[in-house]
């Protein structure tokens, strides 16, 4: 049977197991977004305001559930507005399809782009993996396996495809069978005699640490590295972008590393004989103890001296194989052995969870940010999804906002990217729509992207915007505080001085969103659980102290 080219992407998208497209109409996908919306195609088209928006949302999407979902561009991928979107998605390792109907004739041409059949695939530096472009409709079942194949091995990230308008209006004769077409990626193995390498060294040691990061997540190997931490009797510590690895009220968590993590972790960090390293970077964990490092991005560099042994291995199969090579009797007698130092992690963090009490009941009017984010926890079902954006609000939660499933906390820690949380909340929402969703964003970060409430009006998304209003960017004037004693452009002020901010609760109701803004902490609990109970899209506006800091900065001393 002929169909033509967009109707034989569409075809594909749907055999590749995609669920939804994002983006805006434009002159190049114009007959992309027509089959996408024929009754034989059925794929939910998610019209977003903003092009950037489309990827942002698909990178919340595959954060939330691990599946990619595809962004439709209006334009060539090389003069984008959504280029800064991949380039988040790229460096924090989302997986997503970017689709483009290609350059425009009064464009000027990139030159960074071949024809699928000529080269194969080339590289948007920093912003994809691969850049594959079609002549004919012929090429599209072979463009979309390389695609998908390409997105998903060793490290995921977006990969981008141009659909000429040419080739979307030829026919092609096209048989896809019934069920996906997408085989599983293939994974790594970890060589057994570095395993079992690793399972000495760790059963040898004195002060062992895990530290996990989005790697553990992007690997699915959070129940292995539960299996391994238990059986071994190792604290298991997060990066920043590493929460959720671990349920942080499990005995064994102990909290994120870094600046902005706990005293906790970094304590436990510095007095480690030996660091097992999954999925995060060197940089976590610089100038520590000796460091076994297990990660299938073979890019990253390895050259340090602090590294014994690197794993270069799909991380939960390595994780698989460690487990096998501890016995019951070794078990018992490492937990026997390790009792006293486990017995530290316990008092570590009673003394760093009796430190943040302070702030989560202050009853200050405005709020300091932690006292919010603690009732927003209680209000909370367990398995709750909370996306975070950019700046002190996001420093605050990875320190004092306990996250118990994986994918569950969601950042873009990696390239701090304003804008990005609004549209990745949309995308989490569409992958987990039994899951709530929450997104915790900063004033000046929600002023990037608020337009996207109008998304979850128009196709009934329910997710909760919680916006932390003070009337600045709380990290920039922070950062200029600290060396310079001056807040210039970190400020949103009036010409007299006073503090200028909208009232989102009304901007919100002006969308079509259930709002309430809070002002005094009686009234929190309240908003939030209205909020919540909400059929639709709801915003809960706080209140902040321009004073208010994200994160508690008093265990400088902890750090590096």
């Amino acid at each position: 049977m002929k169909f033509t080219g967009s109707q034989t992407l569409v075809k594909l998208l749907k055999a590749h197991g995609v669920e939804y497209v994002a983006g805006i109409p434009g002159y190049g996908s114009w007959a992309i977004v027509d089959a996408l919306q024929s009754a034989a195609q059925a794929i939910p088209f998610i019209q977003v305001m903003q092009e950037q928006s489309a990827v942002h949302m698909a990178d919340g999407y595959y954060r939330a559930c691990g599946r990619p979902m595809a962004a439709l561009l209006p334009t060539a991928t090389g003069v984008s507005k959504a280029l800064g979107g991949l380039a988040c998605a790229c460096a924090e390792g989302s997986a997503m399809l970017v689709i483009s109907g290609g350059q425009l004739s009064h464009m000027p041409v990139t030159d960074n782009a071949h024809s699928l059949s000529q080269a194969g695939t080339s590289h948007h530096p920093q912003t994809t993996k691969a850049h594959l472009i079609t002549e004919t409709a012929a090429d599209l079942p072979a463009l979309l396996r390389t695609a998908f194949s390409t997105m998903a091995s060793d490290r995921p990230g977006p990969v981008s495809v141009e659909v000429t308008v040419a080739v979307q209006a030829q026919t092609v004769d096209l048989k896809i069978g019934s069920g996906p077409i997408r085989g599983a990626s293939e994974r790594r193995i970890a060589p057994v005699e570095q395993v079992a390498q690793a399972a000495d060294r760790l059963l040898k040691s004195v002060r062992p640490v895990i530290v996990a990061g989005a790697g553990v997540m992007l690997s699915d190997a959070c129940h292995e590295l539960l299996a391994v931490a238990e059986g071994f009797c190792i604290p298991v510590l997060t990066s920043a972008n590493g929460k959720g690895a671990i349920a942080e009220d499990h005995a064994l968590a102990g909290g994120c590393v870094g600046r902005l993590g706990s005293a906790c972790a970094n304590r436990l960090l510095a007095g480690a004989d030996l660091i097992l390293l999954l999925g995060a970077e060197l940089a976590d964990v610089e100038g520590r103890g000796p460091v076994i490092r297990v990660d299938a991005d073979s890019t990253h560099g390895n050259t340090n001296d602090h590294v014994k042994l690197v794993i270069e291995a799909d991380i939960r199969s390595a994780l698989a194989a460690l487990v096998t090579q501890i016995s019951a009797p070794q078990c018992e007698a490492v937990a026997l052995q390790r009792s006293a130092y486990l017995q530290q992690l316990a008092e570590l963090r009673a003394a760093w969870e009796a430190r943040l009490d302070a702030g989560r009941t202050d009853e200050s009017s405005p709020f300091i940010v932690q006292r919010p984010l603690a009732e927003l926890r209680a209000v909370l079902e367990r398995d709750a999804i909370v996306v975070v954006g950019s700046g002190g609000v996001c420093s605050a939660v990875v320190q004092m906002f306990p996250v118990y499933f994986p994918r569950t906390h969601l950042s873009s820690t990696v390239f701090g990217a304003l804008g990005w949380a609004v549209p990745a909340a949309i995308g989490a929402k569409l992958a987990m729509p039994a899951r709530q969703v929450v997104c915790v964003v900063g004033d000046g970060d929600f002023l990037q992207s608020m337009q996207e409430m109008a998304v979850c009006v128009m196709h009934s998304i329910p997710v909760l915007f919680m916006v932390f209003n003070n009337s600045r960017y709380s990290s920039l004037r922070d950062a200029q505080t600290q060396p310079f004693g001056r807040y210039a452009g970190s400020e949103f002020n009036l010409p007299d001085g006073k503090p200028y901010s909208p009232e989102f609760a009304e901007v919100a109701r002006s969308f079509g969103l259930e709002s309430w803004r809070v002002e005094h902490p009686y009234q929190l609990s309240a908003a939030l659980h209205k909020a919540l109970k909400s059929k639709g899209p709801a915003l809960v506006e706080v209140m902040t102290s321009r004073e208010s800091h994200g994160a508690i900065n008093a265990f400088f001393e902890d750090v590096p």
